[in-house]
């Protein structure tokens, strides 16, 4: 048998994977993801008592929309990294750009205080426990998000498990902020973004070896 017919052979029961299926996946335990630790926060921490005043404030909306862009994008591409061969351009340009808005938010917030008051801005209240929390919501959501990554087929699975972690980790500061006081950019930036990249390490870590295929 020639290697052509071996090719055949090995292929002739393969079934078809409608188109779509993968990235329906990931965007589902992605989903699944955000409820488990949305329902962790709110059985172990409490939701803020005045989140129905808060949910408009221009602070909350934009740690919302850092850390679910981040999730959204680092999620694509998870998926993107799943599919050899497949452009990874576009979500690496939305993570760069919702840093890099951040970042100059940062900037513009350190402007307008002097001395202790930045000092405050980047510590707040709770510095020592926001980024240990993120880390440890995000050990929920984490096996979602590797459920999803297992059905694609990465061919740099440490790489593949950092943007694993870091897609569980979003979701996990997404749902960390409805209980978080804190209200200044410099502190999300900080210990939000920290919190992140420790779980992207995690997973990274993890991914090694469960997203060998």
């Amino acid at each position: 048998m020639n290697t052509d017919d071996l090719i055949e052979a090995l292929a002739c029961d393969a079934r078809r994977v409608p188109p779509g299926r993968a990235g329906w996946r990931v965007v589902c335990c992605t989903g699944m993801a955000l409820v488990a630790a949305t329902a962790v926060v709110w059985l172990t921490l409490g939701l803020r008592p005045d989140l129905g005043v808060v949910v408009g404030d221009a602070s909350f909306l934009m740690r919302q929309a850092y850390t679910l862009s981040i999730a959204g994008f680092a999620a694509l591409l998870l998926l993107r990294l799943g599919q050899p061969g497949a452009p990874v351009r576009l979500p690496l340009v939305g993570l760069a750009v919702t840093v890099t808005v951040i970042l100059i938010a940062v900037v513009v917030e350190q402007s307008t205080l002097s001395g202790a008051g930045r000092v405050d801005a980047w510590l707040g209240q709770s510095w020592r426990s926001c980024t240990l929390r993120v880390v440890a919501i995000s050990l929920v959501a984490t096996p979602f998000i590797f459920v999803a990554a297992q059905r694609l087929a990465p061919l740099r699975p440490t790489l593949a498990g950092f943007v694993a972690g870091l897609v569980a980790s979003a979701v996990a500061a997404s749902a960390y902020g409805l209980f978080c006081p804190e209200a200044t950019v410099s502190f999300m930036a900080g210990w939000y973004s920290l919190g992140m990249l420790v779980a992207g390490a995690i997973g990274a870590g993890v991914g090694r070896f469960l997203l060998r295929w």
